[in-house]
């Protein structure tokens, strides 16, 4: 059942009633024997009494014994479209389909919320230094490991030391910049860094717990197969492409965050149909959808909430080579793009005009507060014939084939041709868009991304998919730089300041729209579902907001 009560073992079972005479009878000598103490004999007592017989036909029932009933279980079954690549952080790489596991029994010390906050969990407080080189992180005390281990500064650094040694590529990479990691006292931890960052608290507090993020324990090494972590959910079972089972922690650190279920089944339903008919089945409470087709079919049905977040962004690039390498010609393409008839037209009405950044992300400046994101054709007709282009240009529009629905490139292209940019759309096999992607063998192209908790990441240069930054818009890279060491404080100001001075320019990449991902449940079976933190690639705050019907729902984080 999707949600409900489940029992662990069978119930006893009931013979049928039988009918038969009730018979009481004395008849035979009643003989008492006594057992003697040791070294004596014992005696018996012979006694007959007066002997009766009567026999009266009567209804009994007859039960057999069984094993006691077992407790019913509060369980919650959901499903989600891919199986889980790994249940060890350290070979993640990140893309949210670990996500399940990772961000539920593992925890990290701190963590990033959708608007871009970084908070407290594994650490409550950390300080760094002027010079960005060196964090100190002091831990939560009183934690307990799943398998009843104490967490101290001693799991941090086996965490980490464990990733930068046996960690996939993906994790060295982002762990390029870490001297040394060191535990102080059983409470303290200091991380040191090669080259002054800010941007390491991200990586610290990455949401979808990959890499040197997740905190473990050596007192439990089978971490691919039965993780152990501090989360409040433990791990159960997980059965490769089936399902994955899950069950509160009852030693969690923070009790009012546990959720009111006593298991949680998560099943595996790669087929986006057969997770429909699985929900509307009743089969399971909960699921994500992968077209927005599809969620519009469930729209206006009385047992079904169908609720939408921006979960991933379409970015247009400009090679800055050939045809685009005038700058002209891309400020033209960028001023003539018709954001909301994209949204409208080619999303159905669930995506909305978007920049560099996130909906969600509070330091992030939206289309309406960037220069050249507000759509003037006259202005792009303008631009071209000062650079001499009186009768237009004519470009080539390159894109992973599949991808992408038709209609996206319809508007495109008929928004562009107002303007007098013809483009003309080439569809190829995804290898042949990457390699041409990478060495800026295209005039423009198209690109997906999703959030990211480092600002930093929605404004930085793509080496080789452009022409270099020295050459486009040499004031960028001190901007960057600054950026990059950026306090606390400041992050938003500065990052601000970087979107406003590419979108002045007329950058290679531009913002386009944020698509909406929608997750869809059965209100007869849960009451919440809450699905904000879902846009980073963490599951926790879903799946610990999951509420049976009648239950009141925990509040995310």
């Amino acid at each position: 059942m999707a949600c409900g009560t489940s029992e662990r073992d069978a119930p006893p079972s009931t013979q049928p009633p039988t009918t038969q005479p009730i018979t009481t009878t004395t008849s035979q000598p009643a003989t008492t024997t006594t057992s003697a103490p040791p070294g004596t004999t014992s005696k018996s007592t012979t006694t007959t009494p007066p002997t009766t017989t009567t026999s009266i036909p009567a209804e009994v029932t007859t039960t057999t014994a069984g094993p006691p009933e077992a407790p019913e279980i509060v369980e919650i079954v959901i499903a989600e479209p891919a199986g889980i690549g790994t249940l060890d952080p350290i070979n993640s790489d990140g893309s949210g389909r670990d996500a399940p596991a990772l961000t539920t029994v593992y925890e990290t010390l701190a963590w990033t919320s959708p608007s871009g906050e970084v908070l407290p969990r594994l650490a409550t407080e950390w300080s760094i230094s002027e010079d960005r080189r060196t964090y100190t992180f002091h831990l939560r005390q009183g934690v307990r490991f799943h398998n009843g281990a104490d967490f101290t500064a001693r799991d941090v650094v086996y965490s980490v030391t464990r990733a930068l040694t046996d960690g996939s590529p993906v994790v060295s990479q982002r762990a390029r910049n870490l001297e040394s990691v060191t535990a102080t006292d059983d409470y303290t931890v200091v991380f040191e860094l090669r080259e002054p960052s800010s941007a390491f608290l991200f990586e610290v507090a990455d949401p979808t717990g990959s890499g040197f993020s997740s905190i473990l324990t050596e007192s439990a090494p089978a971490h691919g197969t039965e993780p152990v972590g501090t989360g409040p959910l433990r791990f159960v079972s997980y059965t490769p492409g089936s399902e994955l089972v899950l069950e509160p922690n009852p030693d969690y650190w923070d009790p009012a965050a546990l959720p009111g279920y006593e298991l949680l089944r998560v099943r595996i339903i790669e087929n986006e149909q057969d997770r429909v008919s699985a929900l509307e089945s009743g089969e399971v409470a909960l699921i994500r959808t992968d077209t927005i087709e599809a969620a519009i079919g469930l729209f206006g049905d009385p047992q079904l909430e169908v609720v939408g977040t921006p979960a991933w962004t379409i970015w247009l690039h400009a090679a800055r080579r050939g045809m685009t390498a005038d700058g002209a010609v891309v400020r033209a393409a960028w001023l003539s793009l018709d954001r909301q008839g994209l949204a409208d037209t080619a999303f159905a009405g669930e995506a909305e005009p978007w920049s560099t950044s996130h909906p969600l992300l509070a330091s992030g400046l939206g289309p309406t507060e960037l220069p050249g994101y507000q759509r003037d054709v006259e202005a792009a007709a303008q631009v071209l014939a000062e650079a001499g282009y009186e009768g237009g240009v004519s470009l080539e529009l390159l894109y992973p084939e599949q991808e992408y629905p038709e209609a996206f490139f319809d508007v495109l292209v008929a928004s562009w041709a107002e303007a007098g940019v013809r483009v003309e759309p080439v569809p190829v096999d995804r290898a042949t868009w990457l390699a041409r992607l990478v060495t800026s063998d295209y005039d423009l192209t198209v690109t997906r991304h999703g959030w990211y908790a480092n600002p930093y990441r929605y404004v930085l240069p793509r080496p080789g998919w452009q022409a270099p930054s020295e050459e486009v818009l040499p004031e960028l890279i001190p901007a960057l730089t600054d950026l990059a060491t950026a306090s606390d404080e400041d992050r938003s100001d500065v990052f601000r300041r970087v979107q406003l001075l590419e979108a002045e320019n007329g950058y290679p990449f531009i913002g386009v729209v944020y698509v909406n991902t929608h997750h869809v449940y059965r209100t007869d079976l849960i009451t919440n579902a809450d699905v904000t933190g879902s846009v980073s690639g963490d599951r926790r705050g879903l799946y610990l907001s999951l509420a049976p019907s009648g239950q009141s729902p925990t509040p995310y984080g």
